[in-house]
C-alpha cells in the first residue's frame, strides 16, 4: 500500500495534512518509490556528515520509505516527513520528527547537497512548524546540531530557535560540540 493512499492519509494526523506546498518545495509522505534519490542523498557522506543515522543499503531504505509514518504516531516515534521540488515532485530531503511528548516534537532535516543553498531548507522546516505541528498542538520544539554544521545552526536561529544547551562530546570518532536549540511554537501546553 502506497503511503499516498487516500485511506492511509485521512487516518493518520500527520498525513492527511499532507501534500503542502511552498513555493519551490513540497512537503509531503515518503514513499518506496522515492528509493534512488532517497539513497542518492542520504549516501553523500557530506549530507550524512553531521547526522545521527548511518546510510544504509536498497532493501533498508525501502523499509524506511515504507514506515516512514508511523501509525499511531506516539512518543518515542520518529515520523518522516518528505521535501520534494514542486516543479517535479523529485524528493530532495526529508524532516525528522521525534514526538517528545503530547505538544514537544525534536525535529531534524536532512537535504540534498544539490538542493542546499536556496532557500528550501528554511521554507520547508517552517511550513512544517506552521502549517503542520501548530496546528496539531505541537507547542514546544526543539533541534540538535553539530557547532560546526553552521548552514543547520543558522536556519534553526533564523526560524526562532533560541540556544539552551551546549554539549561537548565525541560523534563518529570526534570530538564536536552539540547545541540543543528550542522554540516555543504556540501557546505552552505543558
Amino acid at each position: 500500500m502506497k503511503l499516498h493512499d487516500t485511506a492511509l492519509r485521512a487516518g493518520h494526523l500527520l498525513l492527511a495534512r499532507l501534500p503542502i506546498e511552498a513555493g519551490a518545495v513540497r512537503l509531503r509522505a515518503l514513499d518506496p518509490a522515492d528509493v534512488e534519490d532517497f539513497l542518492a542523498y542520504r549516501g553523500d557522506p557530506e549530507v550524512a556528515r553531521y547526522q545521527g543515522w548511518q546510510p544504509g543499503g536498497r532493501e533498508a531504505a525501502l523499509t524506511f520509505l515504507r514506515d516512514a509514518v508511523p501509525p499511531p504516531w506516539d512518543e518515542g516515534d520518529w515520523a518522516q516527513i518528505g521535501i520534494a521540488r514542486t516543479e517535479d515532485d523529485r524528493l530532495v530531503g526529508d524532516i525528522g520528527l521525534l514526538r517528545e511528548g503530547v505538544a514537544q516534537v525534536q525535529l531534524g532535516f536532512t537535504l540534498s547537497r544539490g538542493a542546499q543553498g536556496r532557500g528550501w531548507a528554511r521554507i520547508a522546516v517552517g511550513t512544517c512548524i506552521d502549517t503542520l505541528l501548530v496546528p496539531l498542538g505541537i507547542a514546544r520544539l526543539r533541534g540538535i546540531t553539530d557547532s560546526r554544521n553552521t548552514p543547520s545552526l543558522r536556519l534553526l536561529q533564523r526560524l526562532g530557535f533560541e540556544q539552551t544547551m551546549r554539549e561537548d562530546l565525541v560523534f563518529r570518532g570526534e570530538p564536536c560540540t552539540e547545541i540543543t536549540l528550542e522554540k516555543v511554537a504556540g501557546p505552552d501546553l505543558r
